[in-house]
């Protein structure tokens, strides 16, 4: 299926479902290049185990800011 067609299954907005794909937090999921044209194709259980998945709302934790920032200072220090 589409990045729109699990939107709409899930109920969810395309733009935050185009986001989650971009983040690779939808799992499965593989970009198809078609042209000049990104499509991603996301296999149909993604739509049935979403309650498993999805990503939790909001900012993400100070504990997870931490995490993003070492990493950032690692690659700095190569």
């Amino acid at each position: 299926m589409t990045a729109g067609e699990l939107a709409r299954k899930i109920k969810k907005p395309y733009t935050t479902v185009a986001t989650w794909l971009r983040k690779g937090q939808v799992p499965g999921a593989i970009p198809q290049n078609i042209g000049d044209f990104r499509i991603w194709m996301v296999p149909e259980e993604a739509a049935d185990t979403f309650s498993q998945w999805q990503p939790k709302p909001g900012r993400p934790t100070k504990e997870a800011g931490e995490k993003k920032a070492a990493k950032k200072s690692k690659k700095g220090a190569k």
